[in-house]
């Protein structure tokens, strides 16, 4: 859509990532083109969704209706893309590798976009995949499973905590919290940033756990 947003209203260089005012689990996002038009998407559950209008696109201009700060920025907006409105964001497969063949990035997994996680699923996939495929055709005993499929899926993993946290809306605990611990903040943000592999940080030793255990101080 041609999104109108005055200069120097936004940063255009940014993605711009807004969760709803009331309902935690329903989030949107903005990304900005350099030629005055934006792709803007509302996520969350579909009977929410579908509860909000008639259409997609009543439904996602009443959601941004609902969020200040967007409704202001769009307020010159010209509706002119039709939207459109997918379900299930994830994706998984039954086997990581087999005969003469390894999934690499989001055709072996594709977690929700919302921590755009990717690029560096594609990038760590790759990597361990190169290696096997290289000592393999170097004629060397290759153990997939153990040296490819696990070590991509603890990573992965990590990540689903994540999100998962994320949509239960105990993550936006944390996020929000008024008074941030400083180092915790910087563990955190090593994961989002890619480094869901780094078994020094305790957020990617025992996710689940560690994001349960600050969701509950920080409520």
């Amino acid at each position: 859509m041609g999104d109108g947003i005055e200069p120097g209203a936004f940063d255009r260089n940014k993605i711009r990532i807004t969760v709803h005012p009331q309902q935690v689990d329903v989030w949107y996002w903005l990304i900005p083109f350099s030629d005055g038009r934006s792709s803007i998407g509302v996520v969350g559950r579909s009977e929410v969704l579908d509860a909000a209008g008639e259409d997609p696109e009543a439904r996602l201009r009443a959601f941004v209706s609902q969020e200040s700060s967007l409704a202001r920025l769009l307020r010159h907006a010209t509706w002119d893309t039709p939207v459109r409105q997918i379900s299930s964001y994830a994706t998984d497969v039954a086997a990581l590798h087999g005969p003469g063949f390894a999934l690499l990035g989001n055709a072996g997994e594709f977690l929700d976009p919302v921590f755009s996680s990717g690029v560096t699923i594609a990038f760590t996939s790759s990597s361990l995949a190169a290696s096997c495929v290289d000592r393999q055709l170097s004629g060397h005993a290759v153990d997939w499973e153990r040296e490819f499929a696990i070590p991509l899926r603890r990573g992965i993993d990590t990540f689903r905590c994540f999100v998962e946290a994320w949509y239960e809306g105990t993550f936006q605990r944390i996020i929000f919290h008024p008074h941030p611990n400083a180092e915790i903040r910087r563990m955190i943000c090593a994961v989002l940033a890619g480094y869901a592999w780094d078994e020094r940080n305790p957020f990617v030793q025992a996710p689940a756990r560690r994001l349960a255990a600050l969701a509950e101080l920080c409520a």
